[in-house]
């Protein structure tokens, strides 16, 4: 599963949002394997989107508009969309562009206008078509996307365009969610008991293992110097001593056994390093990138600016700035390769000389 085109409008607080995940040329000695759909050399994505943007410039939302879109996808229903339209009294509206299991690439266009009561959205409020092509053993994303743009659309209910769509899923994790601990069955699945002891132990020190409980019932134990952290059907008994990074790990190895077994094809990953030191995410990050199949997509939300000097594509970057010109909030993503031409370009020192203009403006702080 992979996503190749996005637009967003009056949905989240994303207003005329598009962001565009194809890139123009094959990049000669790349540290990313296999950047195109798998047999189809031409047909060029990004398979690294490392997206980077002050506080509240839209990171973790659009993530859950893309969960949004998924979920209404799957459910045959656009309420999770509707649920996060911004203004109700205009219309909202969506476009998609992906490719799923099959070498089709799937155009998904919604538009749900204001309804005549209140939150009372019916049937006749929502328009959806859907169109997919075949992808030839020759062609680009723009070839197929100029395909899609000649095809006349079917007039058929919303729900029975959708199903026309073949099943896809993705995995998502954010912050702000509590982190799911995985019970000990689950440890047995994906080589997780394996990857998780390496990440805890990185993170801590003083971890020196993982190991089933003797005395209690689906339980294991993270032993930790002379303190042992229980683990039972999920919950934490006496987790109180483990440090918020540590926390933390829990939610990393997970995601990195889910891309080591080839799980989802589409993930991504928000912000999870928030307590974890900057080489250690370096280190993940490169090692979920490895791990990456054919076909298969990350996108990666932080702060740290320390993955300005991976060497990763240029065009693996991208920079949301959240701007309010009048009474409409903006979003914007701005691509590091639009300015960025030659290898020998920093993106480093772009970034620290503000050339993508998405530095937060402290100026009523500096001004207290």
């Amino acid at each position: 599963m992979l996503v190749m085109r996005l637009k967003l409008d009056n949905v989240f607080a994303f207003n005329d949002f598009e962001i565009l995940l194809s890139y123009p040329k094959k990049i000669v000695g790349s540290t990313i394997d296999r950047e195109f759909l798998s047999g189809r050399t031409n047909f060029r994505y990004k398979k690294l989107i490392i997206l980077m943007g002050a506080n509240a410039s839209g990171k973790t939302t659009l993530g859950k508009a893309f969960m949004a879109i998924f979920n209404s996808i799957k459910n045959k229903n656009l309420i999770p969309v509707i649920k996060n339209i911004n203004d109700p009294t205009k219309k909202a509206s969506f476009t998609i562009e992906f490719v799923a299991t099959t070498k089709n690439l799937y155009r998904v266009e919604a538009g749900i206008s204001p309804p005549g009561t209140p939150d009372s959205y019916e049937e006749k409020d929502m328009e959806v078509s859907v169109k997919s092509v075949p992808i030839s053993l020759a062609d680009s994303y723009e070839m197929c996307a100029a395909k899609l743009d000649k095809l006349a659309v079917d007039n058929v209910p919303f729900h029975k365009a959708l199903e026309t769509i073949e099943n896809f899923g993705g995995l998502f994790t954010y912050p702000s969610i509590e982190e799911k601990i995985p019970t000990f069955q689950e440890l047995d699945k994906n080589g997780l008991l394996e990857i998780l002891d390496s990440v805890l132990s990185v993170l801590d020190p003083s971890i020196q293992g993982i190991i089933k409980a003797r005395d209690i019932k689906n339980s294991y134990v993270i032993k930790l110097g002379n303190h042992e952290v229980i683990i039972q059907d999920g919950n934490v008994l006496n987790g109180e001593i483990l440090s918020s990074g540590t926390r933390s790990g829990i939610g990393i190895a997970s995601m990195l056994a889910a891309i080591m077994a080839k799980q989802n094809g589409f993930y991504y990953c928000d912000e999870k390093f928030s307590y974890v030191h900057s080489d250690i995410e370096r280190e993940v990050l490169a090692k979920m990138v490895e791990k990456l199949g054919d076909d298969e997509q990350l996108f990666f939300t932080t702060h740290n600016t320390d993955l300005l000097d991976m060497s990763f594509p240029k065009h693996s970057y991208c920079f949301l700035k959240k701007e309010q010109i009048g009474d409409t909030c903006t979003i914007r993503c701005i691509n590091a390769d639009d300015f960025l031409k030659r290898n020998t370009d920093s993106l480093k020192r772009a970034v620290e000389n503000d050339l993508f203009s998405t530095a937060p403006d402290v100026s009523r702080i500096a001004s207290l």
